[in-house]
């Protein structure tokens, strides 16, 4: 099943959601909207991955590459991961470098009181 992307925009936060397979052969929309986050920088992102069945290297590198690019300009950026997902970070160790929760709810509180409510975008 290819990647189905989708990104909310919320005041002080983007939502990116991904659903599917992050594989080499669909990343190119997660790709594009990574790019988005990075040109427009919001002040924070929450990445749900929570219904992503399958992740490669190259998901994995884009979410590295977010992470660098984004948090090193002082964004802050929350992921929400699947089984999947987490088994890959844990794996990988990168568990320890990405600030996870179990759910929109949880990484909405987590980055602070100004993320909330939707906008159109």
């Amino acid at each position: 099943m290819s990647a189905h992307i989708q990104i909310d925009k919320r005041p002080g936060v983007w939502v990116l959601a991904a659903s599917g397979e992050l594989d080499y052969a669909d990343c190119e929309p997660f790709r594009r909207q990574i790019e988005r986050i990075l040109s427009e920088r919001p002040r924070a992102c929450i990445v749900d991955l929570s219904r992503i069945e399958y992740l490669d290297s190259s998901g994995l590198g884009l979410l590295l590459r977010l992470y660098r690019e984004f948090t090193n300009s002082g964004g802050r950026l929350v992921l929400i991961a699947s089984p999947v997902v987490e088994g890959v970070l844990e794996i990988t160790r990168l568990n320890e470098l990405f600030n996870t929760a179990t759910n929109l709810d949880t990484a909405l509180t987590s980055i602070g009181p100004s993320a909330g409510g939707r906008t159109t975008g």
